[in-house]
């Protein structure tokens, strides 16, 4: 139920405003970009309800957005009056984009306030539910059946999250604190739309935070690369067949996702909503509603900002090829509305929260170059890598990991083989789809190759958007090796058909035929999809998956136990989220000592006065006396083991024989490895002279 309801608020309200345009293929546009413009109704949301003085809780928020979205359908519905509702004629384009004819104009005699539905062709619904379905399955065998997401900074997110449902409220200086008690805050700015929407999961469903995080990674993010790219390559003459292929492969080929195994799941869902808003931002600019369509651009723009800033690179990178290769009459006229409508929705969204994003205090502070001056490694690591063609993008460039296995080298020969003839889609007219694609990859590839060997002003300045991270540029452009490769396929049947019809006199009629760049398409998506249900090449990455999450029951138990047994105004201590024990606080709503760490312009001693408390308690032998410490945050329980902890540079704060020996805290429960303390008075003793 808790997946259905994060599924539902992260799609409806903002699939509510495809009816501001009227029905046929401008709606399905922005049908592609609904979870983005939902994050887009939460931006405005969360900006001005606080000004307002009206509530501003997860529930509260989901009202706002849906209040908002059916005031701008009516809004746009009033503003129809002396114009046709739907501005195609019927059928116009219907071709070219795949959709059935539109209906006919709706006049003002009509009611204005219809709800005309217009239902693709059958071939569509086929050709998009395919990779749909296919797409959802396969990220559920590998991310499914988790206790809680892997990585380290999905508990960061677990742990913004249950803040909102905890305080009431989304506002950042909320949610953004170092712990549960005695409070501080520790940063200025944090995009938190995605959280909102797992508050409003879990506040519906009663369900865990955890589940609606998931929901994200294996539904939401996919289903809306799946669309995106869909759309897109339909929009540009691509048939049924190579379009599901081409929003297939990227689940076989690329980070889609082992992108998440941070934790960080917007860094997986961001690119995969940049596609459909690109899609919006180029019918914007060049289609026949550019001031409706450039407003949700610009709405659905922001949404993502407000849930992962530099994914918008993505954006900026596709639209402008898709308005070059649209065929739709460019005017000035459209182009300056289009544009200037996007620039209104989109900082009219985030008009409160401009001057954090333009400053950011700090928080954009990057890392040196991985390879100052060495250009030739870092065209290793963008390029030659072999590591960046392997199925599912694990492991990772730059590793020091391998595999081996036959269904590892097929794959990566297949891959390889399309790549190399993807260049063709330049000479290919049928191949026009995969134009954008081939840009944005070339495009970011000299970025990547520039930053991570540069650290001029330019270089460190855009780097600092991913923070000089190399793995989180790899994410940004996650579908491009899959469209690209599928581009690569298609070309090499077109090639043979190009030689087979001037060698064979009785092949001339096979010209203008679409089956060889079907059979392409379908050919290479089929061949990963079979070499990826193999065992031996998912188990891979689901075995680093499941180092970096929680397994067995030892975790839940000890998460119910301590949420039953923690006292009110108490919270738990425990060795951040190296040993996964913050979603005893993210699902379970067990206050804690730690929250996220401030960045340098905020409220550090408060952290270090926690870190004190944590080394009193565990008899870390540079510990000083800091028993007011304990009682002032409130320490009940110190809990620790478990027998795995986060793969990484986590430095482990506590040894376990000084933490036995401590007269501080007493062993009160165990669950299999989990061991928790409760604090003795010792422990939170405070006198003047020590603390």
């Amino acid at each position: 139920m808790t997946t259905l309801i994060a599924v539902a608020v992260a799609l409806l309200p903002g699939a509510l405003l495809g009816f501001v345009v009227p029905p046929g293929r401008y709606r399905w546009a922005v049908w592609t970009a609904a979870p983005a413009l939902t994050l887009g109704l939460t931006s405005v949301a969360l900006g001005w309800l606080p000004k307002l003085g009206l509530p501003h809780g997860a529930t509260a928020v989901l009202v706002a957005e849906v209040v908002l979205a059916v005031a701008a359908v009516l809004v746009s519905r009033l503003l129809s009056r002396g114009l046709p509702l739907d501005g195609d004629q019927p059928g116009a384009g219907a071709a070219a984009t795949g959709q059935a004819p539109d209906p006919a104009p709706v006049t003002r005699s009509a009611s204005r306030f219809r709800l005309r539905p217009v239902l693709p062709a059958w071939q569509d619904v086929v050709a998009l539910a395919v990779p749909a379905l296919a797409t959802v399955a396969y990220g559920w065998l590998l991310l499914g059946r988790f206790i809680a997401p892997p990585g380290w900074d999905a508990m960061n997110h677990g742990f913004f999250t249950r803040r909102i449902l905890d305080t009431g409220s989304a506002t950042i200086a909320s949610v953004c604190s170092t712990g549960s008690t005695e409070s501080a805050l520790t940063c200025a700015f944090y995009p938190l739309a995605a959280n909102v929407s797992w508050a409003q999961a879990a506040e519906l469903s009663g369900g865990k935070i955890s589940t609606a995080m998931t929901a994200w990674s294996i539904v939401v993010g996919p289903l809306a690369l799946v669309a995106g790219v869909y759309a897109c390559v339909r929009l540009l003459g691509g048939r049924p067949i190579v379009a599901a292929a081409a929003a297939l492969a990227p689940s076989f080929l690329g980070p889609l996702w082992h992108s998440v195994s941070t934790g960080r799941i917007t860094q997986q869902t961001g690119p995969c909503m940049a596609v459909g808003i690109a899609l919006l931002s180029a019918l914007a600019l060049r289609g026949r509603h550019p001031v409706r369509l450039g407003l949700l651009a610009g709405l659905a723009g922001a949404g993502l900002v407000m849930s992962h800033t530099y994914d918008v690179l993505l954006v900026g990178a596709l639209t402008v090829p898709l308005v070059v290769l649209i065929r739709h009459r460019l005017t000035l006229r459209g182009l300056v509305a289009g544009a200037t409508a996007a620039v209104l929705g989109g900082t009219g969204a985030l008009l409160f929260f401009l001057g954090p994003l333009t400053s950011a205090n700090g928080e954009r502070a990057s890392n040196d170059p991985a390879l100052l001056g060495k250009v030739g490694e870092a065209f290793e690591y963008w390029v030659t890598d072999q590591h960046r063609y392997l199925l599912l993008g694990f492991p990772q460039p730059g590793s020091s990991m391998q595999v081996d296995g036959l269904t590892f080298d097929i794959g990566l020969a297949l891959a390889i083989t399309c790549l190399l003839a993807s260049p063709l889609c330049l000479v290919f007219r049928q191949l026009r789809w995969a134009r954008p694609w081939f840009l944005t990859g070339v495009l970011f590839t000299a970025i990547g190759v520039w930053t991570s060997s540069s650290n001029s002003a330019g270089a460190m300045l855009l780097a600092s958007l991913w923070y000089g991270v190399r793995e989180r540029l790899r994410s940004v452009i996650l579908p491009v090796y899959g469209i690209v490769a599928v581009a690569g396929a298609v070309a090499i049947l077109l090639a043979l058909q190009w030689v087979v019809t001037r060698l064979v006199a009785k092949a001339h009629g096979w010209r203008d035929s679409t089956v060889p760049a079907a059979v392409g398409a379908s050919l290479l998506v089929v061949a990963f999809a079979v070499l990826a249900v193999i065992p031996a090449t998912w188990h891979p990455i689901r075995a680093d998956f499941e180092e970096r999450a929680p397994i067995g029951k030892q975790y839940t138990n000890a998460y119910r136990w301590l949420a039953a047994n923690t006292p009110s105004g108490k919270v738990v201590a425990y060795d951040r989220n190296r040993q996964f024990m913050g979603w005893s606080y993210a699902d379970y709503g067990t206050p804690v000592l730690f929250g996220v760490p401030p960045l340098p312009d905020f409220d550090l001693p408060n952290y270090e006065r926690r870190w004190k408390a944590w080394d009193w308690l565990v008899g870390n032998e540079d510990a000083v006396p800091s028993g007011c410490d304990v009682d002032r945050f409130g320490v009940e329980y110190v809990v620790v083991g478990g027998g795995r902890i986060m793969p990484g540079d986590w430095p482990r704060n506590y040894t376990q024989s000084l933490l036995d020996a401590s007269d501080r805290v007493r062993l009160i429960q165990k669950f299999g490895k989990i061991k928790i303390y409760q604090v003795t008075e010792k422990g939170r003793a405070c006198s003047t002279a020590g603390g």
